[in-house]
């Protein structure tokens, strides 16, 4: 899988081969291996200012969140890029806000970001939580996937 990872926070909170190797382990979860070996997404990890931004821009919410995502999932086709790549989008994490989640909900820093990137991929995938149906659903497949990455 190619991962682009941006880190607008210092010192960088964790490494860039963490963070694919959970991506990864998430895409192949859900898709299996062969899709996994051709999925591309990026990772942004940044402050409250950017995800603020973002949030009011494109949900009309004028507050950070704990994750975006913005998939490039159109009905349930893949786009593709030139090399053969399936290209499925962006997951925007605010780190400031992972940390106070984190210390809130009594858990490492670690646990909460794994949690929140594979809540992410998994809107990229295109699971959702609209209906309780699919918050249990991708919710318990977020719990397992984080579990078996050893949170």
């Amino acid at each position: 899988m190619k991962l682009q990872v941006r880190v607008s926070v210092k010192p960088a909170p964790v490494p860039a081969a963490w963070l694919k190797l959970l991506a990864s382990k998430t895409v192949k979860k859900v898709k299996g291996s062969a899709f996994e070996k051709k999925a591309e997404l990026s990772v942004v990890l940044t402050g409250d200012g950017e995800v603020k931004k973002l949030n009011k821009a494109y949900r009309g919410k004028d507050k950070t969140t704990d994750v975006l995502s913005f998939p490039l999932l159109e009905g349930k086709k893949f786009p593709k890029n030139p090399k053969g790549q399936v290209l499925l989008g962006d997951v925007v994490v605010s780190v400031p806000q992972t940390k106070r989640q984190a210390k809130a909900n009594g858990k490492s820093f670690g646990s909460e970001l794994a949690l929140l990137i594979t809540h992410g991929v998994l809107h990229l995938l295109g699971y959702d939580h609209v209906t309780l149906a699919q918050e249990k659903k991708m919710f318990r497949l977020q719990e397992r996937i984080v579990k078996e990455f050893g949170y």
